[in-house]
């Protein structure tokens, strides 16, 4: 009976030491990702404006604003309608950077309802151990990919390496850290491989971003696009931000459209070319308000942004 009381203790202790492992799975390893990793967002940062110059429109300012609880929008001052385009590039650097970073699981719809989650052990080329998650969308969801995969160092909690696998193409990235930040990013999808650097500085007692450079290379790639910089300054931090740079329209105040998501936006790049920018606002805020799962509406959220109140 001794003996027997001894086995069910040991085995009871076996369970209640792995209880743990058992437990984790792909989805909870990926949530305790994105609670640990806060990027630039420390505690105490509130709110940051900057002033951000890109290379390949230097006529542009683009302003840059987050909010802790608002998140990150850029407006642009200047270099006429091609310009446009620079509010959503710098965002993503902004965003590279790690401010401002949006979860995973959110962006791609990493739920357990979306996709097929599966995680183990993996070890990188320069012999790090991580933890291998990888996502593969269920039948009927259409999410953009086929297969994501991410290795993530949970000691540090930052991902090391992601790929992304669509019908077309499949991006690595690979990512290096300083000092819990991303120093590099690099990506190669098919025969273009982008690099980008940023570089940090101490504001008090926070890091911020001070440069950001990015490299392409690959066949036709616009001499311009080759080698980009973008430079932040007059950067304040906890500054208070006017309400209007985050309002958004009510879906009372915006009359809901008969088209279609794609048809709004065909309307909407037809009436800026006519310089009625009225006009495009309301077909892009109708495509932001009343179809906001759609492919179209990070887009339409983008260009909306950087348009004039």
């Amino acid at each position: 009976m001794r003996r027997m009381l001894g086995f069910i203790v040991s085995v009871l202790i076996l369970f209640v030491g792995i209880a743990p492992a058992i437990a984790e799975d792909a989805f909870s390893i990926l949530k305790k990702l994105e609670v640990n990793y806060v990027g630039l967002e420390k505690p105490g940062l509130k709110t940051l404006i900057a002033k951000a110059e890109c290379s390949v429109f230097p006529d542009a300012i683009i302003m840059v604003y987050w909010s802790k609880d608002k998140g990150l929008k850029t407006k642009i001052e200047g270099g006429g309608p091609g310009a446009m385009a620079s509010g959503p590039m710098v965002k993503g650097f902004v965003s590279a950077a790690g401010l401002g970073t949006k979860k995973t699981s959110e962006e791609s719809k990493l739920t357990e309802e979306s996709v097929v989650g599966t995680h183990k052990l993996a070890t990188l080329a320069d012999g790090s151990e991580v933890t291998e998650l990888t996502f593969i969308p269920k039948e009927g969801q259409e999410l953009g990919f086929t297969k994501m995969i991410m290795m993530v160092d949970i000691k540090e909690w930052v991902v090391r390496q992601s790929r992304t696998i669509t019908e077309e193409a499949e991006v690595v990235t690979d990512i290096a850290y300083e000092n819990g930040l991303p120093s590099e990013i690099v990506s190669t999808a098919g025969q273009v491989k982008s690099t980008i650097t940023n570089t940090y500085m101490k504001q008090d007692e926070f890091t911020i971003p001070v440069k950001t450079e990015i490299t392409m290379e690959g066949p036709d790639i616009p001499e311009n696009m080759k080698h980009i910089t973008v430079t932040y300054s007059d950067i304040n931090v906890n500054a208070e931000i006017p309400e209007e740079i985050f309002a958004e329209p009510k879906p009372g105040e915006v009359p809901k459209p008969t088209e279609t998501a794609a048809e709004l936006f065909q309307q909407a790049q037809a009436a800026m070319g006519q310089g009625d920018l009225e006009t495009a606002k309301l077909k892009l805020r109708q495509i932001v308000t009343y179809y906001p799962d759609d492919p179209m509406a990070p887009a339409a959220e983008a260009i909306l942004e950087q348009l004039p109140k």
